[in-house]
């Protein structure tokens, strides 16, 4: 009993460090942009704000604004085409072999690729056409790399998924689209929330291909970010920006909070 005990403490302690270890960066975003200036660099430093002013969020929003717009559209369009192409793409591999071992592997291959390589490449494809600091260039670049994750985690759930209901289906009149509509879709809800909240966060934070592919009006959160590094780094002002930024993608993880547990053990269980 006492070793039970001893064993829950030392967990509960675990926890508590582990806790303390993940939000406190958080805590002292909140705290350095909620303080005046002239108290954020103070030494020792005060883990409790003595003074609280919006000075930076204001000063974040007013600068923010096109960058979150930006970020917005640019994750937002990328998760949809990632998720309606995926699924459809991995339940043809899936069911219909279609391209054999050679084409799903192709698409894996793809992951392999370093973020830096297709660079160069995207970027004198787009300024030869003129799509250079727009939201199509750095979609399709984005594309790159959350359309084959998509298929591959959609692909992994849908061979786990057990073939009986939908021959089941099919004897019962229905046709493929009606099968794929009325019960692959509905079944599938867990891994298409996963698969969004993934390729949306990843398109979210991304920074390479931002900075590369964009200049003055389609630049994105990570890349406005970025710039304020220097000696007259406004650190409350950052932090507030930084703290914008993390919004998103935590309203979008808390919407789908119902399909994440279900969806992040898909494949483990072979039907």
């Amino acid at each position: 009993m006492r070793l039970s005990i001893l064993v829950g403490a030392v967990k509960a302690v675990l926890v508590a460090i582990l806790l303390f270890v993940t939000l406190f960066p958080i805590y002292w975003m909140i705290v350095t942009s909620l303080e005046p200036w002239e108290l954020v660099l103070v030494w020792p430093p005060s883990f409790l704000p003595r003074e609280l002013t919006l000075e930076y969020w204001t000063w974040a929003w007013s600068r923010f604004l096109l960058p979150l717009r930006n970020s917005l559209i640019i994750a937002g369009v990328t998760t949809v085409i990632s998720v309606a192409l995926g699924f459809p793409a991995a339940y043809s591999f899936s069911r219909f072999r279609i391209g054999g071992t050679t084409l799903p592997f192709w698409v894996l291959s793809l992951r392999f690729l370093p973020g830096i390589v297709p660079c160069v490449a995207f970027y004198i494809l787009f300024r030869t056409f003129g799509l250079l600091d727009t939201h199509l260039a750095v979609i399709t670049a984005h594309l790159l790399i959350t359309l084959p994750f998509s298929i591959w985690m959609f692909k992994v759930f849908l061979d786990a998924m057990p073939k009986d209901l939908e021959e089941a289906a099919l004897v019962d009149g229905c046709t493929r689209y009606q099968v794929i509509s009325k019960v692959v879709l509905p079944i599938s809800l867990p891994s298409i929330a996963v698969v969004a909240l993934f390729s949306f966060t990843w398109s979210w934070n991304e920074f390479m291909m931002a900075l590369i592919l964009t200049k003055s009006q389609a630049y994105t959160l990570p890349v406005m970010i970025a710039g304020f590094r220097g000696a007259g780094m406004i650190w409350g002002g950052v932090s507030a920006g930084a703290l914008l930024s993390l919004v998103p993608a935590v309203i979008l993880a808390v919407f789908f909070q119902r399909y994440l547990v279900a969806g992040l053990t898909m494949g483990a269980i072979k039907g």
